[in-house]
């Protein structure tokens, strides 16, 4: 590239908070956890830190079936999960779209479909298990009320209502019987599947990154200060993190914000979150096409897009030549060499603010710092299935919370990891 299109580039990306100036990643991680603290604390912080009362361990009972419901902003999905030689075995799955996302919906219908998916397996689960990506305040009685659904869905009734106890209303509404039910975080059901998949870590984490996206982590109860007399067990919790304000937003960051759901809310989800990582990288080649950087050619075929998904900065970035809409504008070797720099720059940020979300959740429960006891990182969501963005975050980890952090850790990725943790929470809790 020549240098003069290599500075515009870079002053480009600086613009847009994808150079490695513009994120420190120790100064973003200190950022993330003092959002964390004054959580705790009970002040006004963008990352609500949510105990769920979960136990984060214990045996794991063999032959004893769990229902597992799984309700995420993209479908219901429901399966029977039975622990056999120490390893979960996953019969009778079935899935639905879910309500609310292609149309306006209450709680209700969302419940309506969990007891229709799920009634075939109760004459033969023990426990009943629904798992949640949404952020929930938990009321140490094993229920919950969901704060908020994603801006992906419009879901409406839900305030002030206790999502097992609707659902029990809604299953004896069928005549039928409702088993012991738990509510469990979709990330902590990942952490805990991470404990099925590499037993005998001494710490573990689970990361969910998808369209949504938050940590789960074990840590005392009586850390929540803003709650006197929580009991000081080691608890399940959930971040909250897909909430976070304490990210550096970039140029087309605002404008894309402005024009999103909820302007000036979930502004880290909007920069790291599968469904909007293609409409980042679309607006920053425009940004390029706008000063030049690009041939007329391709920037009037950038200009002419008014959507691109993920999926198709994969194939650009798999297979810059052939890789479909991508490579076909970007015939031009100098428009290919701009068009991958851009790409890997989205990725690499993307997977930079992840790495930094992990530093500070591991800093504050203090794992990874002995290398003989590396923190388990359990690994679920549409990123992972991602090869480039998959090979972003494992750099960073390699770079940034191995060698500059100085933190141990191993990464964890299986099946079922949901369903599996989902359920080993039934068997823990109940």
């Amino acid at each position: 590239m020549e240098p003069k299109t290599q500075q515009q580039l870079d002053d480009l990306l600086r613009a847009n908070s994808m150079t490695p100036d513009t994120l420190h990643g120790p100064t973003l991680a200190q950022l993330f956890l003092s959002q964390m603290r004054i959580s705790l604390y009970g002040g006004q912080a963008s990352v609500p830190m949510l105990p769920t009362f979960l136990k984060p361990f214990g045996t794991l009972r063999e032959g004893v079936p769990v229902a597992v419901a799984h309700v995420d902003d993209q479908q219901v999905q429901v399966c029977l999960v039975q622990i056999q030689d120490g390893q979960p075995q996953i019969t009778q799955e079935n899935r639905f779209p879910v309500p609310g996302r292609e149309y306006p919906a209450p709680l209700g219908d969302i419940l309506y479909a969990v007891a229709e998916l799920v009634q075939p397996l109760l004459d033969q689960a023990r426990f009943l298990a629904l798992c949640l990506p949404f952020p929930i305040d938990y009321d140490s009685k094993g229920d919950g009320i969901i704060r908020r659904f994603p801006g992906s869905m419009t879901v409406s009734d839900f305030a002030g209502k206790p999502v097992l106890a609707a659902l029990k209303q809604e299953l004896s509404g069928r005549d039928l019987t409702p088993p012991p039910m738990v509510l469990v975080s979709q990330a902590d059901a990942v952490l805990l599947a991470a404990g099925i998949q590499d037993p005998g870590r001494n710490r573990y984490l689970g990361l969910t990154w998808g369209s949504t996206l938050d940590l789960g982590f074990t840590a005392p109860g009586s850390i929540v200060l803003r709650w006197p007399g929580i009991p000081g067990d080691l608890t399940l919790f959930a971040g909250g993190f897909s909430e976070a304000q304490c990210v550096p937003f970039g140029q087309v960051d605002y404008s894309k914000d402005r024009d999103c759901y909820a302007p000036g809310r979930d502004l880290y989800l909007k920069m790291v979150s599968t469904e909007y990582l293609g409409e980042i990288y679309r607006l920053v080649m425009i940004k390029a096409a706008e000063r030049k950087l690009l041939s007329f050619g391709c920037s009037r075929d950038v200009l002419s897009l008014t959507w691109l998904g993920l999926d198709t900065l994969v194939e650009f970035l798999t297979d810059p030549e052939k890789g479909g809409t991508m490579a076909h504008f970007c015939r031009e070797p100098e428009d290919r060499e701009v068009g991958l720099a851009v790409g890997h720059a989205v990725l690499d940020r993307a997977a930079r603010l992840v790495c930094a979300n992990l530093a500070a959740v591991l800093t504050f429960i203090g794992g990874g710092r002995d290398p003989q006891a590396p923190v388990c990182i359990g690994l679920e969501g549409d990123a992972f299935q991602a090869p480039p963005l998959k090979a972003a975050l494992e750099a960073q980890v390699e770079t940034f919370l191995r060698q500059e952090m100085g933190l141990h850790v191993t990464l964890c990725q299986g099946e079922n990891m949901v369903a599996a943790g989902a359920a080993a929470a039934a068997l823990y809790t109940l």
